[in-house]
Order: structure tokens, then C-alpha cells, then sequence
């Protein structure tokens, strides 16, 4: 799966404008994509022999997501799964399509970790680049979906930013973007 322009993408997500604006870059980028927000009826609507790639957003249950892919992988068993998180889908989705392992310049690696209870993001740089902190929030919290922690230029090294408790209450997942090009996920575990 090297050209695009090839690719059949099923993207599952809500809200719809965030599923658009998702569908908008992907056909931009040449891919053939078909969306919906309406995931519990997908494995009635869709035929995963239609598709090469078929992508959940965030706010699709786990249980649904579960059901589905083994549904889907019935119906077609080449397919393939990805989890994409609306601000990033478009950039998930083509890196899967064009084999999904890129060399990272930048990160080593990274973890999200508590400290009390606040949480800590540490992340081992390998060269110097800009650093973007933002906390997705959950499917159904009140506006913005995405809060912008930290922005920051960071050198090799070690790294680590403290995202405040008040986060806990909405907070989903940990986007941490680096030169607008590498970006890392962590999942925000609640008690």
C-alpha cells in the first residue's frame, strides 16, 4: 500500500465535524475514504472487502470497537484496524497506509506518569525541535475538545512538563507533537 490514491479508508468517529474536517485531509491527501458517525450500525452499513484500512476515533466505545473489528475481520481478514485521535486522524491514517513505521527524529521515547495528582510527561529528546502539550478531552465534555498545555522549544536531552490535576476532570489523552511532524499518544487513566 504505497499509493494512496489506491487506498479505501472506512473512518468511524464522532463529532461529525471533527469526522469531516478528518475525511477533508485524507481526500486532499489522495486517499478514497467514506465516513460515519453512526459506529453501532457500521458492520450493517459497510463491507470491510470495500476497505484496506478501517479507523476508529476516540469516542467509539471500547466494547463497539472491540465487536467490530472481529466483524470486520470476517468479512475481509486483510484488512486493516486503527485507533486515530481527531486531531492527528489524518496524519495516523496516511502514515498506516504508507506502512505505518517511520524512523523518529526527535523522540526516544516517552511516558505519562502520575505524581500525586497531578501527572508528569517525561520524553528523552534526540535533537532539538518545538514541543506541543495538548490534553484531548473526552467525547461529550464541554468546549474546547482540545486544551493546549505547554509550547515550548526543548534541547537533546531529557524532558519533562508537569500537566496540572484540573486536567483529570475531561482529560482523555496526552498529544504530545513534536516539529508538527512526530506525535506521541498517551492514554489519561482516571481512578
Amino acid at each position: 500500500m504505497t499509493q494512496l490514491s489506491s487506498n479505501r479508508v472506512l473512518v468511524l468517529g464522532r463529532p461529525r465535524d471533527a469526522l469531516q474536517d478528518v475525511m477533508e485531509q485524507l481526500t486532499a491527501n489522495g486517499v478514497s475514504v467514506q465516513g460515519s458517525t453512526d459506529a453501532q450500525y457500521a458492520a450493517d452499513l459497510f463491507d470491510a472487502r470495500d476497505f484496506d484500512l478501517i479507523s476508529f476515533g476516540g469516542a467509539v466505545s471500547s466494547s463497539l470497537n472491540v465487536h467490530l473489528r472481529r466483524e470486520f475481520a470476517r468479512q475481509n481478514p486483510r484488512v486493516q484496524f486503527l485507533d486515530a485521535l481527531a486531531p492527528i486522524a489524518a496524519k495516523q491514517i496516511v502514515s498506516a497506509l504508507k506502512g505505518g513505521s517511520r524512523h523518529w527524529q526527535y523522540l526516544a521515547r516517552s511516558r505519562l506518569t502520575e505524581d500525586g495528582l497531578d501527572y508528569l510527561l517525561k520524553a528523552v529528546i534526540l535533537k532539538p525541535c518545538a514541543v506541543r502539550i495538548e490534553v484531548c478531552r473526552s467525547f461529550g465534555a464541554p468546549p474546547p475538545s482540545v486544551e493546549v498545555v505547554d509550547q515550548s522549544n526543548a534541547d537533546a536531552g531529557f524532558f519533562e512538563r508537569r500537566i496540572d490535576a484540573r486536567y483529570r476532570t475531561h482529560g482523555h489523552i496526552v498529544l504530545m507533537t513534536l516539529n508538527d511532524d512526530e506525535y506521541c499518544l498517551h492514554p489519561m487513566h482516571r481512578d
